[in-house]
């Protein structure tokens, strides 16, 4: 009888500790899953601080959605923020090709590739001296292409400081397209779209409304695009990426401007523009350049914030 009780509250104890040593691994389990939920929070972070910033090096554009539009500058849900616009009546599908953010290394491999398509393209630049992107100008515009103003710098902290300070910068590129190619382009492309809000830290929330404004009662024409290759969206974006983004983005429309960009890290760009070119030529694109004439496509109406 004494050996039961005494295995008894053996068993006992046994049970107590096997529950301590239970709470304990469920104790430690939940610091190991804090801990570990803390250093995902933080890499979040430090991830999002690598984001593009407004002077990055490979100055993607970034663009606001139609509902961060409507939330940031206060307008009414029935007022179209995203506007098609055009000067011109659509006669039959057309494809506008755009490059942005050239000349670069990858310049005369685009336009080899548009020569032996036959078709002609849109390139909005910046401001280079170099012998080199000197004499891409003057070559994009001897091959029949269209030049279109980037602004001269591509700095948004400096071009959106103020509407003088835009079309000063616009004036600059102006000048060195006149003095290399004989071209003084009146399209011109926002660093970023017409609707960016990066600008807001240097020429406050409606300064994209007022260069807008200001540049169109100037003679200029600006044009956003309502087709991304989705280039901008990393360094080097893949190939496969770029062809399904155009091949979706197109689908549906009669005009299309499509924004890809000329830079020297974008080659698979280029290796995707043949594909590009061939399958809007199968759905009957025919391609053209942009002027101050063609269709166009707004993400922000000047009017629209008046």
């Amino acid at each position: 009888m004494k050996g039961r009780r005494m295995a008894m509250r053996m068993k006992s104890q046994w049970i107590w500790v096997v529950r301590a040593g239970m709470l304990c691994f469920l104790v430690a389990m939940g610091v190991t899953s804090a801990i570990q939920l803390r250093e995902k929070e933080q890499q979040r972070s430090a991830q999002s601080s690598l984001l593009p910033k407004v002077e990055a090096a490979e100055q993607e554009e970034h663009v606001l959605t139609t509902g961060t539009m409507i939330r940031e500058f206060g307008a009414q849900d029935s007022r179209p923020m995203l506007v098609l616009s055009s000067s011109a009546a659509p006669t039959g599908k057309k494809a506008y090709l755009t490059f942005d953010d050239g000349p670069s290394l990858n310049t005369r491999r685009i336009l080899h590739i548009l020569q032996i398509s036959g078709i002609k393209a849109t390139f909005f630049v910046i401001g280079k001296t170099d012998p080199d992107s000197l004499a891409l100008y003057k070559a994009i515009a001897d091959e029949g292409h269209a030049l279109g103003n980037h602004t001269f710098s591509h700095r948004y902290n400096s071009v959106y400081a103020s509407v003088p300070a835009f079309k000063q910068d616009v004036e600059k590129l102006n000048q060195l397209l006149e003095q290399t190619a004989g071209v003084r382009p009146s399209i011109l492309r926002f660093p970023g779209g017409s609707n960016n809000r990066m600008g807001w830290k240097s020429g406050g929330r409606h300064i994209m409304a007022k260069i807008a404004r200001e540049m169109s009662n100037s003679g200029y024409q600006y044009f956003d695009w309502n087709v991304s290759s989705t280039d901008a969206a990393s360094a080097v974006q893949p190939l496969s990426d770029i062809i399904s983004s155009v091949k979706a983005g197109s689908q549906g429309k009669q005009q299309i401007i499509v924004l890809m960009h000329d830079m020297d890290a974008k080659t698979t760009t280029v290796e995707a523009l043949p594909e590009v070119i061939r399958y809007l030529k199968n759905q009957g694109f025919a391609f053209d350049v942009l002027t101050k004439s063609s269709f166009n496509y707004h993400f922000l109406e000047p009017e629209a914030l008046r």
